[in-house]
């Protein structure tokens, strides 16, 4: 019977140490991610400076010289200041700048095939 209340003792003592463990663990886990709750997400802050970077040299690469591509390059070149002074100054999401870099790209790429192909 002794050896039942030792291990009984036992089984206590580390009952309350594992739960005084988790608990020590989940405020810490919870402090980091309070502190992180406006950091954005960094790979799709690095996929849209890649994306960016893309739309930059597409339109500055020299090509010949087709009214409609220039005047679709000279609406890129605004609406691609636009959009990046409007987030830098913190008035669109990291989501509205990555998918408005994307439909950008996309159109630019479009634009570049149907001239190339024509």
């Amino acid at each position: 019977m002794n050896i039942f209340y030792l291990f009984l003792i036992a089984g206590v003592v580390i009952i309350f140490f594992i739960l005084r463990y988790e608990k020590k663990n989940s405020k810490k886990v919870n402090s980091i991610m309070k502190a992180n709750k406006n950091v954005p997400p960094l790979f799709m802050l690095r996929s849209a400076e890649v994306k960016l970077n893309a739309i930059k040299s597409a339109l500055n690469t020299p090509e010949e010289f087709v009214l409609e591509r220039y005047e679709f390059k000279k609406a890129a070149f605004k609406q691609l200041d636009q959009l990046i002074e409007n987030y830098n100054n913190q008035q669109i999401a990291l989501s509205a700048y990555y998918a408005k870099l994307g439909a950008l790209l996309i159109s630019l790429n479009q634009i570049k095939e149907k001239t190339s192909a024509a």
